[in-house]
């Protein structure tokens, strides 16, 4: 609006005189504001552009939590349980991921709970490899991690839970069963 007003001024200036291209301008001003204030179009891009921005922001968080998915869905574990567990949150992590960029939202519980599952299984593998060193060399445990195993299961099932709740609640609150339930009702 500031740029037409401008040029509108600047050409009635130069072909009247410098006042009456000030006058231009400001009345061009003035009428392309009042117009956007009364039709709505001043706050319809202004609420249009933050969303932008908002999203915009929420995209480069959900390009970490997929470099966090991407390297829990490369991660082997020796113990098949925990593996399967590990490749049960990256999937999860994929499910939120399109979940989220469908509904341009994010929820950062979910995103919280890939990262835990991805620390979670990081503390188990190190945890294995201390035990294997301090046996390989005849040391005692020194620093016991009490059922390694049964603690990270116990982890990463609730994080997983966590991941899964906030997809269906980004992909509209309905478990696969209840859509179904609906689509065969109607």
């Amino acid at each position: 609006m500031s740029a037409a007003s401008v040029a509108v001024g600047a050409a009635v200036g130069f072909a009247a005189s410098p006042l009456a291209g000030v006058a231009a301008c400001l009345v061009t001003e003035a009428t392309a504001f009042a117009i956007t204030t009364a039709s709505g179009l001043g706050p319809k891009a202004a609420v249009a552009e933050g969303e932008r921005r908002a999203w915009a922001e929420a995209s480069e968080r959900l390009e970490a939590v997929k470099r966090d998915r991407d390297r829990l869905a490369t991660m082997r574990l020796p113990d098949d349980e925990l593996g399967s567990l590990v490749r049960l949150a990256a999937t999860r992590g994929a499910s939120y991921l399109a979940a989220s960029r469908n509904a341009k939202s994010r929820v950062p519980q979910a995103e919280e709970a890939l990262s835990d599952c991805l620390s979670v299984a990081d503390l188990y593998l190190k945890e294995l490899d201390a035990a294997s060193t301090e046996r390989r060399h005849g040391l005692d445990d020194a620093d016991p991690f009490a059922d390694a195993k049964g603690r990270a299961k116990a982890a990463l099932v609730d994080k997983a839970a966590i991941i899964e709740k906030a997809t269906r609640d980004l992909s509209g609150g309905l478990s696969p069963a209840d859509a179904m339930d609906i689509k065969e009702r109607l």
